[in-house]
């Protein structure tokens, strides 16, 4: 499984989205359905921004797949117990690419994440096909996120993590960076970027 960490405030995956929206061809779901409803594609960040308020836990869980890559995504519909509702779909698939917003909790921002099977994982470990993915075509896709988020997006790092500018300047007393342990503006292992520009952003609510 490929993966790429990153911390970010609500306006900072947006603009990771933004990228996703108009500089691939990346086709996004919701990673699963309301229940009793259809899965509904979003297409842009007004999308995501009118339905923010239904997230459970305040996150973005989002699946996406491009044509250059696979052809067949598969939309997977399961029954609920009665008492729960009558059914919810999710999408799924070898060759899907994921988007999972971190959540705020107590005060600690938990690492939002891209992820992606690679080819190695995926012939060994995948429950759904692989025949026709077009594996250098989903390198060639993450790596442009990749890059986009570490290079362009990231004021800083922590680890191997990228920190984005709304993130990194809400840390304070009651505001730290989960990763193994809280991580505040003065952590050793938090390197800012020379140059950087930033914003300030308030955080989401806490949980």
């Amino acid at each position: 499984m490929a993966q790429l960490d990153f911390f970010g405030l609500d306006e900072d995956f947006y603009d990771v989205m933004q990228f996703v929206f108009s500089e691939t061809d990346l086709i996004v779901y919701e990673a699963y359905s309301r229940i009793d409803h259809e899965i509904r594609r979003l297409s842009s960040v007004d999308d995501l921004r009118e339905i923010a308020h239904e997230l459970k836990g305040g996150c973005f869980l989002l699946r996406s797949w491009s044509p250059t890559v696979t052809n067949s995504p598969i939309f997977k519909t399961f029954k609920l117990r009665p008492e729960i509702g009558g059914h919810r779909t999710s999408l799924e698939g070898s060759g899907l690419m994921q988007f999972a917003q971190g959540r705020i909790e107590s005060g600690l921002l938990h690492s939002s994440s891209f992820s992606h099977w690679n080819e190695a994982g995926a012939l060994q470990r995948s429950a759904f096909p692989t025949e026709d993915i077009d594996w250098t075509a989903m390198r060639k896709i993450s790596g442009r996120i990749h890059r986009h988020v570490r290079n362009k997006l990231a004021v800083a790092k922590l680890y191997s993590a990228s920190v984005l500018p709304g993130a990194f300047e809400a840390l304070g007393p009651d505001f730290a960076i989960w990763y193994g342990k809280a991580h505040r503006r003065d952590s050793e292992s938090l390197i800012e970027k020379p140059g950087s520009s930033l914003k300030q952003r308030p955080p989401r609510d806490s949980t």
